[in-house]
């Protein structure tokens, strides 16, 4: 097989909690192979098998390589945070992959919030104690298994796994660190005191590589299995969401990323630290950009995508089929709704709010249903409640960050459903642009990887589109977000104080503008 005759190929991978992505890109961002896997996971539904979650990743990216009839130069590595394994001294598992919805770590979590308090923490580490963090998974395997600390090598999170296999090295990037709640993004450093609560030392830890330096180059026996070439440089470039972003072109102070998946996340790009006590009241978190110079304000929904599938099994029957059929069903039953507001509210939290203002016991409540409505209009109200939530985590991040979003860029596998993004469009008042890479994430880790290399990150970048609403229908959404959802959504339930959250921050609100009419590409 012929190696760089050409141009040169760069390969992102992304790997997910759903599928598992890989892609290789030219260096102006012309994809000429792509290909997924579904992300392996165990019987429990809150971990992955280890060495399956790599081959399905290797797998894809073996895929792309014979499609394209070439290896790439470089190969850059994204995925899910908080998701990893312990290694043993001889690199094999001593864990499965937990994943990072597993619920079990919160009785830690809740220790680690009253030993050291939520604001404490937020302030030291970005991040919020909760079940998820990998801090209170250390502490939670400990528990169990008390010689662990004397058993296991490194700490490897689902991208370093994949890059160890490669190159037998290991190594992360700050922006999956700061997601442990034992990293501080302001010194750029493990903390030793936090790790010693889980009983592990900085030993423990990946070493962090800056952004675009190479972790390590493909081994000889990992380039005759997977069809790289061996030296290859391997990167890990981060955050799927952060990664996704910045392939997105968000990258400067006052851009905003929604990206969409079976989670999503709304993230804030700002030149520097925001108000730490006010993020950590309003439920988000903050760190370090993939650039490693602008810092980001990062919002989560649980249930977006997840919301979708909930209503194809629950109320579609379709439980049975795969995920692209259930999609494809949903979007043609949502079609086939009258266009424009429902008349119905429905508050997106069938297992609580995690921000804005906290409630944990917030649910899925619909007002506003008569005779009228049918399965399609309950499924397209559906979607307007999570528009509706996801301008509310922006105008909180404004708030934040004390500027009002330049324009929010739509990414990710969700972007599909057009009439979610239609809708997302009409209820923002500000410029609301499409990411037409459906793999952003993937795209840029391969742009990261460029960086290995000497080609500049920032030049690769996906195409997005502006989306312009119809001024009637913005209106009638924009009025309901202000005089329905917000009121609604901020009285039916009371916000989580925890043991050092006293009150919430005060609501923001967004003055709404007209809508916006420019075509302009990038």
């Amino acid at each position: 097989m012929n190696t760089y005759p050409d141009p040169p190929l760069l390969a992102g991978v992304d790997i997910g909690s759903t599928h598992c992505k890989a892609l290789l890109t030219d260096l102006a961002g012309n994809v000429v192979a792509r290909a997924q896997r579904g992300t392996p996971r165990g019987p429990d539904g809150h971990t992955h098998p280890a060495g399956e979650i790599v081959d399905a990743a290797l797998d894809a990216l073996r895929s792309c390589v014979r499609r394209a009839g070439r290896a790439p130069a470089a190969v850059g590595l994204t995925g899910m945070a908080e998701a990893g394994a312990l290694l043993g001294p001889d690199g094999r598992t001593l864990t499965p992959v937990l994943a990072w919805s597993d619920p079990g770590p919160a009785p830690h979590a809740d220790r680690l919030r009253t030993a050291y308090g939520a604001l404490a923490l937020h302030a030291r580490t970005g991040v919020l104690p909760s079940a998820k963090v990998p801090l209170a998974k250390w502490c939670a395997l400990v528990a169990e298994n008390p010689d662990l600390p004397s058993r296991a090598r490194a700490w490897a999170g689902a991208a370093d796994l994949v890059a160890h296999t490669l190159t037998g090295r290991l190594g992360t990037d700050a922006t999956f660190a700061q997601r442990t709640l034992a990293w501080s993004p302001h010194t750029g450093s493990w903390d030793p005191g936090l790790l010693a609560e889980s009983g592990l030392t900085e030993d423990h830890m990946p070493p962090v590589r800056p952004p675009g330096h190479p972790v390590g180059r493909v081994t000889t026996g990992a380039a005759a299995a997977t069809g790289l070439t061996a030296g290859t440089p391997v990167v890990v470039a981060g955050h799927d969401h952060l990664v996704g972003a910045w392939a997105a072109g968000v990258r400067a102070a006052g851009q905003v990323a929604d990206s969409m998946g079976t989670a999503e996340a709304v993230l804030t790009v700002t030149a520097e630290v925001p108000d730490t006590t006010a993020a950590a009241r309003q439920g988000m978190s903050y760190g370090r950009h993939v650039d490693g110079a602008h810092w980001i304000v990062l919002a989560g929904m649980r249930s977006s995508g997840a919301l979708v599938e909930w209503f194809c099994d629950r109320f579609m029957g379709m439980a049975a089929a795969r995920g692209a059929e259930r999609y494809d069903a949903f979007a043609r039953l949502v079609e086939a709704a009258p266009q424009g507001p429902t008349g119905m509210l429905l508050a997106p939290y069938p297992e609580g709010r995690a921000c804005p203002e906290p409630a944990p016991d917030a649910r899925c409540d619909i007002l506003g249903m008569s005779s009228r409505h049918g399965l399609a209009d309950l499924a397209r109200a559906l979607l307007e409640g999570a528009a509706h939530h996801v301008r509310w985590m922006t105008d909180a991040q404004a708030a934040l960050t004390a500027r009002p979003p330049a324009s929010v860029t739509l990414l990710g596998g969700s972007t599909r459903q057009h009439t979610w993004t239609a809708v997302k469009a009409a209820v923002s008042p500000w410029p609301v642009r499409l990411c037409h890479e459906p793999e952003a994430p993937a795209l840029g880790a391969a742009a990261w990887s460029g960086a290995a290399l000497g080609h500049d990150p920032a030049a690769l970048r996906a195409t997005a589109t502006e989306l312009v609403p119809d001024p009637d229908t913005a209106r009638a959404y924009r009025t309901e977000h202000r005089h329905r959802f917000l009121p609604h959504v901020t009285r039916s339930t009371e916000p989580s104080t925890g043991p050092d959250l006293p009150e919430t921050a005060p609501r923001p609100s967004a003055t709404d503008a007209g809508p916006h009419h420019r075509g302009d590409r990038s």
